[in-house]
């Protein structure tokens, strides 16, 4: 994997991180996890399983794979000293579910607390209890995402979408892009790895009604254990080493 290409374009594709028949043992230890806890879970009006939070409490899910040296050079490279998982959270897009999301960064960070006011930091909010709010660019731009997928994301189920170089914000002054910019699919197999910035605009497809594969991801978010100003604190940092 090229490091100057992720710095560049703002995400990479790392192949084969994570076997097939291990993706399935992590996607069934996902769903044993959060069948008993009813405050993590993300259902759908069904009452169907589509996610979860704060699963950076089970060390099991992740910690074995960021180890991989594709990961260990990626962590290395981009997260800086004392790097550290800082949120965990699983998304599931079963058959059926057919929705799309629209272009948007992933800004929201989990802390310890809330302060009043939020300053440098907005938009204060609970998620599953625990407090989270909207982090700057400053703090936004020393992180990285992996996101370990479960399933092959083909074009039937509902893959993601990118806009390349946006998570270059001093570039476009911040502004949300529009959906007529230049956009890249992004096409997986089961145990790859979407390394990203946070900062980058990504949205995801509908899924084909007529698809029988479901789009499991696992999402950590990494940053350097003391990237957070005065008064934070992550509301969970778990050193990686």
């Amino acid at each position: 994997m090229t490091i100057r290409l992720l710095d560049r374009y703002g995400y990479r594709i790392a192949r084969d991180v994570v076997p097939p028949e291990q993706c399935e043992q992590i996607g069934e230890e996902i769903s044993r996890w959060l069948s008993s806890d009813a405050n993590n879970r993300i259902e759908n009006r069904e009452g169907d399983l589509v996610g979860g939070r704060n699963l950076i409490e089970n060390d099991a899910l992740w910690r074995p794979w960021i180890h991989n040296i594709q990961m260990a050079r990626l962590i290395r490279n981009y997260v800086g000293a004392k790097p550290s998982v800082v949120r965990v959270l699983y998304f599931d897009k079963p058959p059926g579910q057919g929705w799309a999301l629209s272009l948007h960064r992933d800004r929201t960070i989990a802390v310890s607390k809330h302060h009043d006011p939020p300053d440098p930091f907005c938009k204060p909010t609970f998620k599953a209890g625990v407090p989270h709010v909207e982090a700057n660019d400053e703090v936004l731009s020393q992180m990285l995402t992996l996101r370990l997928h479960l399933d092959p994301m083909r074009a039937d189920n509902g893959p993601l979408y990118v806009v390349p170089r946006s998570h270059q914000t001093t570039q476009n002054g911040g502004v949300e892009p529009a959906a007529t910019e230049e956009m890249q699919t992004i096409y997986c197999r089961a145990g790859d790895v979407l390394a990203m910035r946070p900062l980058l605009c990504h949205g995801s497809h509908p899924t084909d009604p007529a698809t029988a594969l479901r789009r499991r991801v696992l999402h950590l978010e990494l940053a350097p254990r003391d990237a957070l100003p005065a008064p934070y604190h992550w509301h969970m940092a778990k050193l990686i080493g």
